[in-house]
């Protein structure tokens, strides 16, 4: 049986980008089935108060920058507990789809304990198969690749953690992300390798499209 979602975002400074990421997670998401955590790494810009201002968020404000796995962590801790959880950059924008179809995928078999989605960059090889000149152009794009099929899920030994959705039960095995990582750049191959560890497959939907911009303030200062 499909979980509900709690999606935990991150955000330092960069306003426009984290309104970008959840207007489209608004408009491209079935309502009653996500929550949106958002935990504020101590932004120096307009975002603590665009934050504030918005009523269908949970958000909890760091004093300090306390870079990406201990800030997922605390997200994960402040989500419903029954939720089903899904790491998502905030350089991101969401597409037609995009969730129910990961949900297909982590559903299809009690064994599959975490699933990503493709993006616009070749990490992991977890790329498209398409270009586009602009959003417009990507949505409607994204709309007719964002169809559910099960062939076009591949099993992975490693998924990159701009947008991972990752089962409850597994998520509470694991106890939450490494720390030891701090600020943040390979936690998602420990996340991986800890969840195959415990007997989980990982597989990358490629029926789910996000743009990832790539690059995220926080890891700039370090």
């Amino acid at each position: 049986m499909k979980k509900k979602t709690s999606i935990i975002i991150l955000t330092y400074n960069n306003l426009s980008l984290t309104i970008d990421c959840i207007e489209s997670i608004r408009k491209y998401t079935d309502p009653n089935t996500y929550e949106i955590v958002v935990v504020d790494n101590n932004s120096q810009d307009e975002t603590p108060n665009w934050l504030r201002s918005q009523d269908d968020l949970i958000v909890i404000f760091n004093q300090e920058n306390v870079g990406f796995p201990n800030g997922c962590n605390i997200g994960i801790e402040a989500a419903s507990k029954e939720n089903d959880i899904l790491l998502l950059n905030n350089d991101t924008i969401v597409t037609t789809n995009w969730l129910s179809n990961l949900q297909k995928c982590l559903y299809s078999d009690p064994k599959v304990g975490a699933v990503g989605a493709t993006s616009n960059h070749g990490a992991n090889l977890q790329a498209c198969d398409f270009t586009y000149e602009n959003f417009e152009e990507m949505q409607e794009k994204a709309k007719d690749n964002n169809i559910s099929d099960p062939s076009r899920w591949e099993e992975k030994n490693c998924l990159i953690g701009y947008c991972m959705l990752i089962k409850r039960e597994v998520i509470d095995l694991l106890d939450g992300l490494d720390e030891g990582y701090t600020p943040g750049y390979i936690e998602d191959n420990d996340l991986s390798l800890r969840i195959l560890q415990l007997g989980y497959k990982l597989y990358l939907c490629h029926d789910a499209f996000i743009h990832h911009y790539l690059g995220t303030a926080f890891r700039k200062d370090e």
